[in-house]
């Protein structure tokens, strides 16, 4: 084999390898997301809200989540780490309210309706966009 011939495999070679390794897509870094969560005017004192990547958007990846505080504020995480990927999301809230007065057992009830824990159903999207600081209010009804 010619000298020529061995540069120009070990060059195609080198190629494909950084096409492999260096040129795929790699998912945008995490991008803060704060906000509050209301229902019916009022600040939800307790619960957890989850931004779903949005299939129908082309959107994969983790699932972001929060903690509602006391104050209806929240802020995401992806996993253990703070913010969330950018793109569209599909968002579902949970939240427990007080027990029925007079129950002899406490017995969990919702503070919301239930379409609100189906993403589905809930018919609440929203972007995350990417290299800003992104708030984040939702006005349930």
């Amino acid at each position: 084999m010619g000298k020529a011939r061995l540069r120009a495999l070990g060059f195609l070679g080198l190629a494909c390898a950084a096409l492999v390794f260096g040129c795929g897509k790699r998912p945008l870094p995490l991008t803060p997301v704060t906000g509050k969560v209301s229902y019916r005017g009022f600040a939800l004192q307790s619960g957890t809200i989850v931004f779903a990547p949005d299939a129908k958007k082309g959107e994969s990846g983790p699932l972001a989540h929060g903690r509602i505080r006391e104050d209806g504020s929240y802020s995401l995480y992806t996993g253990e780490t703070y913010g969330a990927r950018p793109g569209w999301y599909r968002v579902t809230v949970l939240s427990i309210g007080a027990s029925l007065p007079g129950e002899p057992y406490a017995t969990p009830q919702s503070a919301l309706p239930d379409r609100y824990r189906d993403p589905e159903l809930s018919l609440l999207s929203r972007e995350v966009i990417a290299h800003k600081s992104n708030h984040i209010d939702l006005d349930l009804d």
